[in-house]
């Protein structure tokens, strides 16, 4: 009979597979990003319509989702200090099958937190694609932002707690490795 703990674990075991497909998805969103802003380069020639904003969008977003690993490297290193996402473990006050759960909840945050930061490049290149739309790049801006917050999760909570004073609280669940 299947327990949560068990339907946790195995949720858990699919994350490596479901970064790979994203990592995949970014590299063909790259692939067709670069193709498609040297098209519009060409493009731009003929048509006046066509921004340098909107090439320069989708430049970017063909360089990020070509690069995502160096990308998602320098950005943890400009906002954490460090180059890779932090590890952790368990504090003294979760239990064995808490620590389950708490490697599974956070694990999903990071895959969620990289999901948005591709889909944030993504939609900064929408909101250039024909003139600029500020509601569509600030929402881009934000996705980009959390998705970096989600991958390093544990030191977000870390800033966070020492912002709240609630480090004890904090150092009392995880335990930064």
């Amino acid at each position: 009979m299947p327990t949560a703990v068990t339907m946790l674990e195995a949720f858990r075991e699919n994350f490596p597979g479901l970064t790979l497909w994203l990592t995949a998805m970014a590299y063909l969103i790259g692939m067709w990003a670069g193709g498609s802003a040297i098209l519009l380069l060409y493009r731009r020639e003929r048509d006046a319509s066509v921004t340098w904003g909107a090439v320069l969008a989708r430049l970017v977003l063909g360089a990020t989702g070509l690069y995502l690993p160096t990308a998602i490297s320098s950005g943890q290193e400009t906002l954490f200090g460090v180059s890779t996402i932090l590890s952790y473990s368990a504090g003294s006050a979760v239990s064995s099958h808490g620590k389950i759960v708490l490697d599974t909840v956070l694990k999903f945050v990071q895959l969620v937190g990289l999901w948005a930061f591709i889909w944030g490049f993504v939609l900064l290149n929408r909101a250039h694609a024909r003139g600029y739309d500020a509601a569509l790049g600030s929402k881009a801006v934000m996705h980009i932002i959390g998705g970096i917050l989600c991958m390093n999760v544990v030191a977000s909570l870390q800033v966070l707690a020492a912002t709240l004073g609630l480090e004890k609280l904090l150092s009392y669940l995880l335990t930064p490795a």
